[in-house]
């Protein structure tokens, strides 16, 4: 390897799902010397690779960042842990492998919000390039991409559930991915290979591991952006080795992602110059609108339990049933474990008047009150309702100028109140659908949350007690052509030259499901934008 000490062309702050696909793709031109700075460890953990894995490592919290919101008004003042990923890979090496690109019409928004460029007719071709479908072969699903996308095999409740909607009024959808609007029920898609986790850590970076224009330090938390005359010209970074400082010659790229890439803006001092003084900051842009407009998703949940049906409450009681799922995972790579945060997906219009779906409803073959307590003690399954594109905005703020202390979160979710309507009606959806059969003849009890919640109020109650984030915190550096977006629709900053911004805080607005496949596309698209600068 290149003997790279600190003086790059481009040096990435941040080695997750976006970080990664910029390390990869910038240092295809053998000419450009490229730094990954990841503040984890290497995803070296067999759990990280292993699907159902997530579950384990989620309730651990080894490769997670802590975070946490301030008490939310909303939600009885309760203060919502928020996990993000740190290890190479970042919350794409530990989350769900849920694969949705979203409805058109999201990135139609985003173009109509200012993103100019990024209407679903100029972005479908990306999401095509990104990824392998191991589905039968369409015309609008790539078949050479890097990110492997699959359907796995559904076990019998995810099977009931999906009849259950159907029998609800809920069309079939055999694709979510295909360019058609998300409305309807059908078999959730991940981003798996040979049931192993398809991740860009995985299928973008390690590949490019071996190029000698390369140089990827694990366990560096960049802590600073330099600016020199209006410029950013590198970053200081704490390594194994001690503090560094790292020299871009020609762009600096942050992707450390919606939480903290705002706080190392305004570490640097670019931000809303009244909160970098009460900070004790220099201000060297004002851009207030870093930090501003977080959005996120916010989920509450019907916990059931059930009669045997192959949940993984069953298999992971029974001794002889865990050795039969560890095997058929070892010699096929098939069984539960090859299978991540849900096997089905719901998406409904619940309003009158709506012209797509409004709100999501996830299915999960088991049953838990928390993750950190582990699974029920009994068969449960379990399904996540939500709204896709909520109104409500919060903020990211700086606790202290101190790089180790944690940002202040104020998602201020249920704020606005056509989020209140939607998440009711996705409730009252999802005691539809457990109506019906054949998923009304599987369930033996409702435990939450319960089945005298019938009415508006007793939802509300259930929801502000118990809900909490789907983990898709984004908007936070937005791109845009208005004075407040501190990014232009090429993730340029603002005011600042030679800075990039390229992670899920560049979103304008949130997209309607999860949002790890539109992480992807911002990535790729600044890989392409940044080498067409030269």
């Amino acid at each position: 390897m290149i003997d790279i000490i600190g003086d790059a062309d481009f040096v990435i702050a941040g080695g997750g799902t976006a970080g990664c696909i910029l390390a990869a793709r910038l240092s295809e031109d053998p000419a450009a010397k490229v730094i990954l700075l990841e503040a984890g460890p290497p995803d070296r953990d067999k759990w990280i690779h292993i699907p159902m894995g997530y579950a384990k490592l989620f309730g651990s919290g080894v490769y997670d960042w802590r975070y946490e919101t301030e008490p939310e008004p909303n939600l009885d003042d309760r203060r919502i842990h928020w996990p993000r990923g740190k290890v190479l890979g970042g919350s794409g090496s530990v989350n769900g492998l849920v694969y949705l690109r979203g409805s058109p019409r999201d990135y139609d928004r985003w173009a109509q919000a200012g993103a100019t460029g990024w209407s679903y007719d100029a972005v479908e071709p990306i999401f095509r390039s990104i990824e392998h479908w191991e589905g039968d072969p369409s015309d609008a699903r790539g078949a050479e991409g890097k990110v492997h996308v699959a359907v796995p095999r559904m076990a019998p409740a995810a099977a009931a559930f999906i009849e259950s909607c159907v029998a609800a009024g809920l069309p079939r959808n055999p694709d979510w991915n295909n360019g058609k609007p998300i409305d309807g029920v059908g078999p959730i898609q991940l981003n798996t290979r040979r049931g192993r986790r398809s991740s860009t850590a995985q299928e973008y970076l390690r590949p490019a591991m071996g190029r000698q224009n390369l140089r990827v330090i694990t366990g560096a938390i960049t802590t600073r952006i330099v600016i020199a005359e209006g410029r950013a010209t590198g970053v200081v970074a704490m390594t194994p080795a001690g503090e560094q400082t790292f020299t871009a010659k020609r762009q600096v790229v942050v992707c450390t992602g919606a939480i903290e890439t705002p706080k190392l803006l305004m570490l640097s001092g670019i931000g809303d110059g009244a909160h970098l003084a009460e900070m004790g900051i220099e201000t060297r842009l004002h851009s207030p609108g870093v930090g501003r407009n977080l959005q996120d998703h916010l989920v509450a949940k019907f916990i059931l339990r059930t009669k045997p049906c192959g949940t993984i409450n069953e298999i992971m009681r029974n001794p002889l049933r865990q050795a039969k799922m560890g095997l058929d995972y070892l010699f096929t790579r098939n069984g539960p474990l090859s299978v991540g945060a849900g096997e089905a997906n719901a998406f409904a219009r619940v309003t009158p008047g709506a012209e797509e779906a409004e709100a999501q409803l996830l299915f999960v073959n088991f049953a838990v009150i928390t993750y950190q307590a582990g699974l029920l003690p009994h068969p449960g399954v379990m399904f996540n309702f939500g709204q896709c594109r909520p109104d409500s905005r919060g903020r990211i703020t700086l606790r202290s100028p101190n790089i180790e202390d944690k940002p202040r979160i104020r998602a201020n979710y249920l704020e606005h109140p056509n989020d209140v309507r939607v998440i009711l009606e996705a409730a009252k959806l999802s005691r539809r659908v457990m109506e019906q059969r054949p998923l009304a003849n599987l369930i033996e009890e409702e435990l939450r949350p319960g089945t005298d919640t019938r009415d508006d109020e007793a939802y509300l109650r259930h929801i502000r007690a118990t809900a909490s984030t789907v983990f898709h915190p984004c908007g936070t550096v937005r791109m845009g052509t208005d004075d407040q977006a501190p990014l232009d629709p090429t993730l340029r900053l603002k005011g600042i030259a030679g800075l990039t911004v390229a992670d899920a805080s560049a979103f304008p607005l949130i997209p309607s499901p999860n949002i790890q496949p539109a992480v992807m596309l911002v990535a790729e698209r600044a890989a392409t934008f940044l080498r067409m600068a030269g």
